[in-house]
């Protein structure tokens, strides 16, 4: 793909035509914080599946703002680009396409805590010459649309990142680190946000980094929790793990999400609504590829009271 340094403060909306209801003419009116859909309750279930049914699945779950007025998603297409609906009149708009004037694509998007910015990653060079990896990127709300975009800061530039990432009510930044010397190519780490820019980012430690790959995390807004991909040093299966914070503020131990949720497939890659109720995953189970789903978030007190025994 070719890249190069074009900034537009956005680029224009593509309607897709990747949903069943505009595939068959028109898309369907969707009201609601989730697309319309009836809540899902234990055990997993594909979300909208007759709207979210992209021939080659999703890279990343659909993440919806904090005022629920906007969901993004990235489907696993050739040029990286995520998706985009909107509440307008008080329905779901056609979903469009966006990337920022990023050439390079942008992928797995995430709103800040307060929703005043959407941060993504992409391998587009930020200046000439620049070597092409993945970088966190912003951009900031400019009315009804989006502003140019942004790196990041530099002190969680210096570390090659590697999809999924989240951030705290506070605006602290978990995310993947991929820099030399990691315990298993790829671990956790946490930068801090002092209020005006990101700190140096620290490892959040044993108890959750392990010999494997652990990567792609989400935490709680409050910090509470921490769930996490983890590939095994005897596997290539990607499984859900969950660390909790204790007493001392201290992360426990890290265990495996319970059977409903890890399967013999990939899943992967979770992320929990803003309003806490429920739990978004990417998931290969069933024979699908890379499919959305979702469930009940009481399945966390679930695993905590497991965890325990």
């Amino acid at each position: 793909m070719k890249c190069g340094v074009n900034y537009p403060a956005i680029m224009a909306a593509v309607v897709l035509t990747s949903f069943a209801g505009v595939r068959e003419g028109g898309f369907p009116r969707l009201q609601g914080r989730y697309f319309g859909q009836e809540p899902p309750g234990i055990p997993p279930e594909l979300f909208a599946p007759d709207l979210f049914n992209a021939e080659h699945g999703y890279h990343s779950p659909v993440v919806f703002a904090p005022d629920f007025t906007e969901a993004v998603w990235s489907p696993m297409k050739q040029e990286d680009c995520l998706e985009i609906s909107t509440i307008v009149d008080g329905h779901w708009s056609i979903p469009r396409e966006i990337n920022f004037g990023l050439e390079c694509g942008v992928g797995d998007a995430t709103f800040w805590p307060d929703g005043s910015r959407v941060y993504f990653t992409s391998f587009h060079p930020p200046y000439p010459n620049a070597p092409e990896k993945e970088r966190i990127w912003y951009a900031e709300r400019d009315g009804n649309s989006w502003s140019a975009p942004r790196l990041i800061d530099d002190a969680v530039l210096a570390h090659p990142t590697h999809w999924t990432f989240s951030f705290a009510d506070n605006k602290n930044l978990y995310f993947t680190s991929e820099m030399p010397g990691v315990r298993g190519e790829q671990d956790i780490y946490m930068a801090r946000f002092d209020g005006e820019k990101y700190l140096e980012p620290v490892d959040v430690g044993p108890a959750i980094n392990s010999d494997g790959m652990d990567l792609a995390p989400f935490v709680a807004r409050d910090e509470s929790y921490l769930i996490f991909t983890r590939v095994g040093t005897e596997t290539s299966k990607a499984d859900l793990y969950i660390s909790f914070k204790d007493s001392l503020g201290h992360w426990t131990e890290a265990g495996s999400m319970e059977d409903n949720i890890n399967s013999e497939a990939n899943d992967l890659c979770a992320s929990v609504s803003p309003d806490g109720k429920y739990l978004f995953f990417i998931s290969q189970k069933n024979g699908l590829m890379n499919r959305i789903y979702w469930m009940d978030a009481s399945i966390i007190d679930s695993v905590r009271q497991h965890l325990k025994m």
